[in-house]
Protein backbone atom coordinates (compact mmCIF):
# COMPACT_ATOMS: atom_id res chain seq x y z
CA UNK A 1 0.00 0.00 0.00
CA UNK A 2 3.00 2.48 0.92
CA UNK A 3 4.39 2.20 -2.26
CA UNK A 4 1.22 2.09 -4.57
CA UNK A 5 1.29 5.75 -2.60
CA UNK A 6 4.25 6.76 -3.63
CA UNK A 7 4.18 6.01 -6.88
CA UNK A 8 1.14 7.55 -7.40
CA UNK A 9 2.61 10.92 -5.11
CA UNK A 10 5.47 10.51 -8.43
CA UNK A 11 3.00 10.36 -11.12
CA UNK A 12 0.80 13.40 -9.86
CA UNK A 13 3.55 15.54 -9.46
CA UNK A 14 4.77 14.68 -12.98
CA UNK A 15 1.73 15.57 -14.27
CA UNK A 16 1.90 18.77 -12.63
CA UNK A 17 5.51 19.87 -13.32
CA UNK A 18 5.77 22.52 -15.26
CA UNK A 19 8.87 23.51 -17.61
CA UNK A 20 9.97 27.00 -18.78
CA UNK A 21 11.20 27.02 -22.60
CA UNK A 22 11.63 29.99 -24.09
CA UNK A 23 14.69 28.65 -26.61
CA UNK A 24 12.14 25.95 -27.85
CA UNK A 25 9.70 28.83 -28.36
CA UNK A 26 12.05 31.30 -30.58
CA UNK A 27 13.73 28.09 -32.49
CA UNK A 28 10.07 27.34 -33.73
CA UNK A 29 8.63 29.78 -35.33
CA UNK A 30 5.29 29.40 -35.96
CA UNK A 31 5.40 28.86 -32.13
CA UNK A 32 7.00 31.78 -31.73
CA UNK A 33 4.49 33.79 -33.43
CA UNK A 34 1.91 32.92 -31.24
CA UNK A 35 4.04 33.49 -27.79
CA UNK A 36 3.91 37.39 -28.95
CA UNK A 37 0.51 37.50 -29.09
CA UNK A 38 0.34 35.76 -25.79
CA UNK A 39 2.47 37.99 -24.22
CA UNK A 40 0.76 40.72 -25.55
CA UNK A 41 -2.24 39.72 -23.80
CA UNK A 42 -0.80 38.84 -20.71
CA UNK A 43 1.21 42.03 -20.19
CA UNK A 44 -2.06 44.02 -20.71
CA UNK A 45 -3.88 42.22 -18.28
CA UNK A 46 -6.22 41.23 -21.28
CA UNK A 47 -5.84 36.92 -21.57
CA UNK A 48 -9.29 35.20 -21.00
CA UNK A 49 -9.66 33.11 -19.00
CA UNK A 50 -10.87 30.04 -20.62
CA UNK A 51 -7.82 30.10 -23.09
CA UNK A 52 -7.73 27.11 -26.12
CA UNK A 53 -4.94 26.67 -27.72
CA UNK A 54 -5.46 25.50 -31.39
CA UNK A 55 -2.60 23.53 -33.44
CA UNK A 56 -1.02 20.52 -33.97
CA UNK A 57 0.24 18.90 -30.58
CA UNK A 58 3.40 17.54 -29.80
CA UNK A 59 6.61 18.99 -28.45
CA UNK A 60 6.12 22.42 -29.20
CA UNK A 61 2.48 23.12 -27.81
CA UNK A 62 3.35 21.95 -24.73
CA UNK A 63 6.55 23.83 -24.42
CA UNK A 64 4.18 26.61 -25.26
CA UNK A 65 1.48 25.71 -22.92
CA UNK A 66 3.75 25.22 -20.02
CA UNK A 67 6.38 28.05 -20.05
CA UNK A 68 2.64 30.09 -20.57
CA UNK A 69 1.69 28.81 -17.16
CA UNK A 70 4.40 29.54 -15.32
CA UNK A 71 4.74 33.08 -16.80
CA UNK A 72 1.37 33.10 -15.24
CA UNK A 73 2.78 31.95 -11.75
CA UNK A 74 6.06 33.35 -12.24
CA UNK A 75 6.46 36.44 -9.09
CA UNK A 76 9.14 38.35 -11.22
CA UNK A 77 9.26 37.76 -15.02
CA UNK A 78 12.28 38.81 -16.99
CA UNK A 79 12.05 40.24 -20.29
CA UNK A 80 8.38 38.47 -20.27
CA UNK A 81 9.60 35.03 -19.30
CA UNK A 82 9.55 33.10 -16.23
CA UNK A 83 12.10 34.14 -13.90
CA UNK A 84 13.07 29.84 -13.05
CA UNK A 85 13.94 31.38 -9.37
CA UNK A 86 11.09 32.69 -7.56
CA UNK A 87 9.14 30.32 -5.17
CA UNK A 88 6.26 29.46 -7.41
CA UNK A 89 8.94 28.74 -10.45
CA UNK A 90 10.97 26.59 -8.30
CA UNK A 91 7.58 25.05 -7.11
CA UNK A 92 6.65 24.60 -10.66
CA UNK A 93 9.53 23.11 -11.84
CA UNK A 94 9.52 20.23 -9.26
CA UNK A 95 5.75 19.71 -9.79
CA UNK A 96 4.96 20.67 -6.25
CA UNK A 97 3.30 23.70 -7.09
CA UNK A 98 -0.18 23.42 -5.21
CA UNK A 99 -2.29 25.96 -7.79
CA UNK A 100 -1.75 22.90 -10.80
CA UNK A 101 -4.26 21.05 -11.97
CA UNK A 102 -3.19 19.43 -14.74
CA UNK A 103 -5.29 16.70 -16.96
CA UNK A 104 -2.52 15.64 -19.46
CA UNK A 105 -3.26 13.76 -22.66
CA UNK A 106 -1.79 10.13 -23.10
CA UNK A 107 -0.56 7.91 -26.02
CA UNK A 108 -3.42 6.73 -26.61
CA UNK A 109 -5.84 9.71 -26.33
CA UNK A 110 -8.19 8.04 -24.49
CA UNK A 111 -11.73 10.08 -23.31
CA UNK A 112 -11.43 12.11 -20.02
CA UNK A 113 -13.91 9.94 -17.62
CA UNK A 114 -16.18 12.35 -15.81
CA UNK A 115 -14.60 11.17 -12.54
CA UNK A 116 -11.43 13.09 -13.49
CA UNK A 117 -13.71 15.98 -13.91
CA UNK A 118 -14.96 15.49 -10.46
CA UNK A 119 -11.54 15.33 -8.99
CA UNK A 120 -11.12 18.70 -10.93
CA UNK A 121 -13.80 20.69 -9.43
CA UNK A 122 -12.87 19.64 -6.17
CA UNK A 123 -9.72 20.45 -6.33
CA UNK A 124 -10.52 23.58 -7.89
CA UNK A 125 -12.11 24.96 -4.78
CA UNK A 126 -9.56 23.87 -2.31
CA UNK A 127 -8.06 27.40 -0.61
CA UNK A 128 -5.62 29.08 -3.15
CA UNK A 129 -1.25 29.16 -2.32
CA UNK A 130 -0.90 31.73 -4.81
CA UNK A 131 -2.23 34.33 -7.33
CA UNK A 132 -3.76 32.56 -9.38
CA UNK A 133 -5.14 28.94 -10.01
CA UNK A 134 -4.15 27.10 -12.92
CA UNK A 135 -6.27 24.16 -14.66
CA UNK A 136 -4.52 22.56 -17.54
CA UNK A 137 -6.43 20.20 -19.65
CA UNK A 138 -4.38 18.84 -23.23
CA UNK A 139 -6.44 17.66 -25.86
CA UNK A 140 -9.72 19.15 -24.51
CA UNK A 141 -11.57 17.41 -27.20
CA UNK A 142 -11.17 13.75 -25.38
CA UNK A 143 -13.85 15.43 -23.38
CA UNK A 144 -17.05 12.72 -23.57
CA UNK A 145 -20.78 14.16 -23.27
CA UNK A 146 -21.02 12.97 -19.36
CA UNK A 147 -17.47 14.16 -18.60
CA UNK A 148 -18.10 17.58 -20.88
CA UNK A 149 -21.33 18.89 -19.36
CA UNK A 150 -19.02 18.17 -15.76
CA UNK A 151 -16.47 20.77 -16.69
CA UNK A 152 -19.33 23.19 -17.70
CA UNK A 153 -20.44 24.78 -14.74
CA UNK A 154 -16.95 24.76 -13.84
CA UNK A 155 -16.26 26.92 -17.06
CA UNK A 156 -18.94 29.05 -16.30
CA UNK A 157 -18.59 29.48 -12.69
CA UNK A 158 -15.18 29.78 -12.00
CA UNK A 159 -13.51 30.42 -8.78
CA UNK A 160 -11.73 33.69 -8.59
CA UNK A 161 -8.64 33.86 -10.16
CA UNK A 162 -8.78 30.34 -11.85
CA UNK A 163 -7.11 30.51 -15.40
CA UNK A 164 -7.63 27.50 -18.10
CA UNK A 165 -5.29 26.56 -20.51
CA UNK A 166 -6.44 24.14 -22.74
CA UNK A 167 -4.87 22.31 -26.03
CA UNK A 168 -6.98 20.83 -29.00
CA UNK A 169 -5.92 19.57 -31.89
CA UNK A 170 -9.47 18.45 -33.86
CA UNK A 171 -11.05 21.28 -32.85
CA UNK A 172 -14.62 20.07 -34.66
CA UNK A 173 -14.29 16.91 -32.18
CA UNK A 174 -14.68 19.16 -28.91
CA UNK A 175 -17.64 19.83 -27.62
CA UNK A 176 -19.93 23.05 -28.67
CA UNK A 177 -20.88 23.98 -25.37
CA UNK A 178 -17.16 23.92 -24.31
CA UNK A 179 -15.77 25.56 -27.49
CA UNK A 180 -18.24 28.52 -27.07
CA UNK A 181 -16.98 29.16 -23.65
CA UNK A 182 -13.15 29.28 -24.36
CA UNK A 183 -11.43 32.03 -26.70
CA UNK A 184 -9.56 30.21 -29.18
CA UNK A 185 -5.97 31.00 -30.34
CA UNK A 186 -5.12 29.46 -33.66
CA UNK A 187 -1.29 28.57 -34.27
CA UNK A 188 -0.64 28.96 -38.04
CA UNK A 189 0.77 25.86 -39.90
CA UNK A 190 4.78 25.81 -39.88
CA UNK A 191 6.40 25.76 -43.44
CA UNK A 192 8.89 23.28 -44.67
CA UNK A 193 11.59 25.45 -44.03
CA UNK A 194 10.88 26.34 -40.80
CA UNK A 195 10.25 22.90 -39.36
CA UNK A 196 13.39 21.88 -41.14
CA UNK A 197 15.26 24.87 -39.24
CA UNK A 198 13.42 23.33 -35.77
CA UNK A 199 14.68 20.19 -36.59
CA UNK A 200 18.17 21.11 -37.22
CA UNK A 201 18.15 23.02 -33.65
CA UNK A 202 15.97 20.86 -31.47
CA UNK A 203 17.60 17.68 -32.68
CA UNK A 204 20.98 17.97 -34.12
CA UNK A 205 20.05 16.90 -37.46
CA UNK A 206 22.30 17.62 -41.03
CA UNK A 207 20.35 19.91 -42.94
CA UNK A 208 19.37 17.25 -45.46
CA UNK A 209 18.07 14.71 -42.78
CA UNK A 210 16.50 17.80 -41.40
CA UNK A 211 14.95 18.47 -44.79
CA UNK A 212 13.51 14.76 -44.92
CA UNK A 213 12.14 15.04 -41.46
CA UNK A 214 10.26 17.91 -41.99
CA UNK A 215 8.57 16.86 -45.37
CA UNK A 216 6.33 14.34 -43.15
CA UNK A 217 5.01 17.57 -41.91
CA UNK A 218 4.14 16.67 -38.21
CA UNK A 219 6.45 16.61 -35.96
CA UNK A 220 4.51 14.54 -33.58
CA UNK A 221 4.71 11.73 -35.75
CA UNK A 222 8.17 11.25 -35.71
CA UNK A 223 10.13 9.36 -32.64
CA UNK A 224 13.84 10.06 -31.71
CA UNK A 225 15.28 6.73 -33.51
CA UNK A 226 13.04 7.45 -36.56
CA UNK A 227 14.37 10.93 -36.99
CA UNK A 228 17.69 9.48 -38.75
CA UNK A 229 15.47 7.03 -40.90
CA UNK A 230 16.09 6.14 -44.69
CA UNK A 231 13.47 7.86 -45.93
CA UNK A 232 15.02 7.65 -49.52
CA UNK A 233 15.09 3.76 -48.90
CA UNK A 234 11.61 4.41 -48.28
CA UNK A 235 10.72 6.40 -51.23
CA UNK A 236 12.65 4.00 -53.98
CA UNK A 237 10.64 0.63 -52.34
CA UNK A 238 7.61 2.85 -53.73
CA UNK A 239 9.44 3.79 -57.49
CA UNK A 240 10.22 -0.29 -57.14
CA UNK A 241 6.93 -1.64 -56.53
CA UNK A 242 5.24 0.65 -58.92
CA UNK A 243 7.61 -0.11 -61.43
CA UNK A 244 7.05 -4.14 -61.02
CA UNK A 245 10.12 -4.32 -59.81
CA UNK A 246 10.29 -8.11 -58.05
CA UNK A 247 7.45 -9.33 -55.81
CA UNK A 248 5.61 -6.61 -53.93
CA UNK A 249 6.18 -8.13 -50.54
CA UNK A 250 9.46 -7.96 -50.85
CA UNK A 251 9.63 -4.79 -51.86
CA UNK A 252 8.51 -3.33 -49.32
CA UNK A 253 11.02 -4.39 -46.59
CA UNK A 254 11.81 -0.76 -45.90
CA UNK A 255 8.32 0.22 -45.18
CA UNK A 256 7.84 -2.34 -42.28
CA UNK A 257 10.94 -0.63 -40.36
CA UNK A 258 8.46 2.29 -39.52
CA UNK A 259 5.21 2.68 -37.61
CA UNK A 260 2.49 2.82 -39.76
CA UNK A 261 0.95 6.17 -39.05
CA UNK A 262 4.60 7.74 -40.04
CA UNK A 263 4.49 5.38 -43.19
CA UNK A 264 1.23 6.32 -44.24
CA UNK A 265 2.11 10.08 -43.04
CA UNK A 266 4.94 9.64 -45.33
CA UNK A 267 3.38 8.37 -48.74
CA UNK A 268 0.30 10.61 -48.82
CA UNK A 269 2.79 13.91 -48.71
CA UNK A 270 4.51 11.76 -51.94
CA UNK A 271 1.37 11.78 -53.32
CA UNK A 272 0.51 15.19 -53.30
CA UNK A 273 3.86 15.82 -54.46
CA UNK A 274 3.18 13.28 -57.68
CA UNK A 275 -0.34 15.30 -57.93
CA UNK A 276 1.52 18.75 -58.05
CA UNK A 277 3.98 17.70 -60.83
CA UNK A 278 1.17 15.69 -62.67
CA UNK A 279 -0.21 19.37 -62.94
CA UNK A 280 2.59 20.28 -63.81
CA UNK A 281 2.96 22.40 -60.17
CA UNK A 282 6.16 22.33 -58.55
CA UNK A 283 6.41 19.40 -56.27
CA UNK A 284 7.55 20.94 -53.28
CA UNK A 285 9.95 18.03 -52.41
CA UNK A 286 13.53 17.79 -50.79
CA UNK A 287 16.23 17.82 -53.31
CA UNK A 288 17.07 14.21 -53.07
CA UNK A 289 13.16 12.58 -53.42
CA UNK A 290 13.14 14.88 -56.66
CA UNK A 291 14.06 12.55 -59.14
CA UNK A 292 11.78 9.70 -57.50
CA UNK A 293 8.75 12.00 -57.09
CA UNK A 294 9.59 12.18 -60.73
CA UNK A 295 9.75 8.48 -61.48
CA UNK A 296 6.43 8.05 -59.63
CA UNK A 297 4.79 10.55 -61.67
CA UNK A 298 5.66 9.24 -65.12
CA UNK A 299 4.91 5.80 -63.91
CA UNK A 300 1.24 5.76 -64.16
CA UNK A 301 -2.05 8.03 -65.46
CA UNK A 302 -4.33 10.42 -63.51
CA UNK A 303 -6.88 7.88 -63.18
CA UNK A 304 -4.41 4.83 -61.28
CA UNK A 305 -3.41 7.96 -59.00
CA UNK A 306 -6.86 8.65 -57.77
CA UNK A 307 -7.84 5.51 -56.79
CA UNK A 308 -4.19 5.27 -55.04
CA UNK A 309 -5.44 8.20 -53.06
CA UNK A 310 -8.13 6.58 -52.00
CA UNK A 311 -6.34 3.30 -50.84
CA UNK A 312 -3.65 5.33 -49.02
CA UNK A 313 -6.89 7.29 -47.13
CA UNK A 314 -7.83 4.14 -45.74
CA UNK A 315 -4.20 2.68 -44.95
CA UNK A 316 -4.10 5.82 -42.74
CA UNK A 317 -7.36 6.24 -40.86
CA UNK A 318 -6.59 2.05 -40.33
CA UNK A 319 -3.02 2.95 -39.10
CA UNK A 320 -3.43 2.65 -35.67
CA UNK A 321 -5.44 -0.52 -35.86
CA UNK A 322 -2.98 -2.74 -33.13
CA UNK A 323 -3.38 -6.08 -35.34
CA UNK A 324 -1.44 -7.54 -37.69
CA UNK A 325 0.91 -4.47 -38.60
CA UNK A 326 3.03 -5.99 -41.30
CA UNK A 327 -0.34 -7.57 -42.94
CA UNK A 328 -1.91 -4.45 -43.27
CA UNK A 329 1.47 -2.99 -45.46
CA UNK A 330 1.57 -6.33 -47.34
CA UNK A 331 -2.25 -5.65 -48.19
CA UNK A 332 -1.15 -1.67 -49.05
CA UNK A 333 1.73 -2.68 -51.80
CA UNK A 334 -1.04 -5.12 -53.37
CA UNK A 335 -3.23 -2.31 -53.13
CA UNK A 336 -0.97 -0.05 -54.59
CA UNK A 337 0.28 -2.43 -57.76
CA UNK A 338 -3.53 -2.19 -59.20
CA UNK A 339 -5.91 -0.50 -56.52
CA UNK A 340 -8.42 -0.71 -58.43
CA UNK A 341 -8.69 -4.52 -57.75
CA UNK A 342 -10.64 -5.44 -54.48
CA UNK A 343 -8.68 -5.99 -51.45
CA UNK A 344 -6.80 -9.57 -51.60
CA UNK A 345 -6.16 -10.13 -47.90
CA UNK A 346 -8.17 -10.09 -44.61
CA UNK A 347 -10.86 -7.10 -45.68
CA UNK A 348 -11.23 -6.72 -41.53
CA UNK A 349 -8.00 -5.22 -41.13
Amino acid sequence: MVENAATEEIAGSAERRLSSQPRMIEGAAWVRDAWTQLDRLVSAGRLPHGLLLHGRLGSTMTALVETLARRLICEAPRDGWPCGACPACRQAEQGSFPDVHRLADDPDHRDIPIDAIRDLIEGAWFTRYGRMRLIVIERIERLNRNSGNALLKLLEEPPEATQFLCTVEHVDRLLPTIRSRLQRLRLREPRQAELADWWQAARGLAPEQARLAAFVDDPALLEEGELTFDWQAVTRAWVDLMAGRGNPVGVIEPWLSLPRPALARWLLRLWAAVARGRAGLPTEVPAALEASVEQLARSHDDEHWLAVQSRLVRFAREAGHPLHPELAVEQLALDLVDPRLPRRLDPGL
